[in-house]
């Protein structure tokens, strides 16, 4: 089983409208949503031995990504391609994206509890020629105005949510 967990308040319009399809579509299985009363979370979840097969034999381990310490599998890491889209994923789903507290300044943060996989976009981000900050703790930060717009133009968002609130900023013009 695949499952994958968000907030119900503001993540359900891009579970159920572009992860739901787009995991139906790579993997012609079904996915089941799930929503919890009094709790802000939901799920959406595949099942399938082949699909299980399948991600095992590409890298992605069963279990708890934190747990197993899961990271961006060799062969995403060496295809530019594949390696933006995955960047793309895991800011759309691990990423916040905020204006900074009275200031005129903008933030891209990734979040999370695996160090093997927050060195892992850390470096690709480098890679990439995207400059952020060194890990704090559990965050990962772009700041500068110009390396917020490479991010944009190089890995972009897929959810709405973040999208939108870049639309706002005004920061989506390529880099000059």
């Amino acid at each position: 089983m695949v499952r994958i967990v968000g907030d119900s308040r503001l993540d359900k319009k891009y579970h159920l409208q572009y992860l739901k399809p787009l995991i139906e579509r790579l993997f012609a299985v079904k996915v089941h949503s799930k929503f919890f009363k009094n709790k802000n979370v939901m799920l959406i979840e595949a099942c399938g031995i082949k699909l299980v097969e399948f991600l095992e034999k590409k890298g992605f381990p069963p279990g708890n990504k934190i747990k197993n310490k899961l990271r961006i599998p060799f062969w995403i890491r060496n295809n530019e391609n594949y390696l933006k889209a995955c960047l793309r994923g895991l800011y759309d789903t691990d990423g916040s994206v905020y204006k900074l507290t009275n200031q005129n300044s903008h933030q891209i943060c990734f979040t999370n509890y695996n160090f093997q996989l927050m060195n892992d976009v850390r470096n690709s981000l480098l890679n990439l020629g995207i400059n952020c900050s060194k890990i704090s703790q559990k965050d990962l930060y772009i700041t500068k105005k110009s390396e917020l717009r490479k991010f944009l133009k190089l890995i972009g968002f897929s959810n709405n949510r973040h999208l939108k609130k870049v639309k706002m900023w005004k920061l989506d013009s390529p880099v000059v």
